[in-house]
């Protein structure tokens, strides 16, 4: 079985981006660009479940 790395780390930094928020970690301090950072975080962590990690 091949991993497809590429997919499953997109899927990952987007889970640990909100994970990290919600424990009061700001790694970006605008909030408007947390807010944008929040809402991709959220799309990739969605699209990083559903998305099939093994290598064809």
């Amino acid at each position: 079985m091949k991993i497809n790395y590429y997919t499953l780390t997109l899927g990952l930094l987007g889970a640990a981006k909100l994970i990290l928020d919600a424990y009061g970690v700001d790694i970006i301090k605008d909030s408007d660009m947390n807010a944008i950072a929040n809402g991709v975080a959220a799309l990739l962590s969605v699209v990083g479940i559903y998305t099939n990690h093994q290598k064809s």
